[in-house]
């Protein structure tokens, strides 16, 4: 049975970069925030600045995305053009969440609308 061909394009994909290494080329591993899967990143020789920093942080990394045929899920991104730090979110900035619609200052709180929810069984 043959192989699947990667399906490729250039776009861009968030996640932490986790591995950073120089051995055989420079390559670094990105933990995409959607899966948190392992996706392959390679950087072409003299790009190293844009990893300055980067280490442990969340990211966006831009080039060209190798996507699994079947799920769509990011592989690979190939020649990495460029990455944009992100900043960490807050502790507990969770608690301000309360969805897409305004809440005047009487509405629920996160934790009351997850409580109302889990305990009316659906």
């Amino acid at each position: 049975m043959p192989s699947a061909v990667l399906m490729s394009a250039y776009g861009a994909v968030e996640g932490r970069i986790e591995t950073l290494t120089r051995r055989k080329g420079l390559r670094f591993t990105l933990y995409d925030t959607l899966n948190d899967k392992a996706v392959s990143c390679y950087l072409e020789e003299g790009h190293e600045v844009l990893m300055r920093g980067a280490w442990g942080r969340r990211a966006i990394v831009e080039g060209w995305v190798g996507r699994d045929p079947v799920t769509g899920r990011p592989l690979t991104i190939r020649r990495v053009r460029h990455i944009e730090i992100l900043s960490d979110a807050e502790s507990g900035t969770y608690r301000r969440a309360r969805g897409v619609v305004p809440v005047g200052a009487d509405g629920l709180s996160a934790e009351d609308a997850v409580r109302r929810v889990r305990n009316s069984g659906g």
